[in-house]
């Protein structure tokens, strides 16, 4: 049974952090000093791909599953949030 609570945890973890982490991966100061650096850049878009991904898929996992309201809601700020920050990273692609 912990296992399964640790399981719980780090799923719910991944669910709530992956939008601020990709949020602020694709922020402007981030975005301009990975501009910097040819590396960093493809190394900064492809952690925030994994993360999306993967935040996203558990996400809709919550969705569908028979939970309470909260993580459902939870599950919803989370693929807002990985969506936002795609669309920042594609924006500020184009501009440059």
């Amino acid at each position: 049974m912990e296992s399964l609570a640790m399981l719980i945890v780090i799923m719910f973890s991944i669910l709530l952090l992956s939008g601020p982490i990709n949020i602020g991966l694709t922020s402007r100061r981030v975005q301009e000093f990975a501009s910097k650096r040819r590396g960093l850049t493809a190394f900064r878009r492809v952690i925030i791909l994994g993360i999306g991904v993967i935040g996203v898929f558990i996400a809709i996992t919550f969705m569908y599953e028979t939970t309470p309201l909260a993580p459902k809601l939870y599950a919803l700020l989370a693929i807002g949030g990985n969506i936002y920050a795609l669309k920042r990273e594609i924006d500020y692609s184009k501009s440059r």
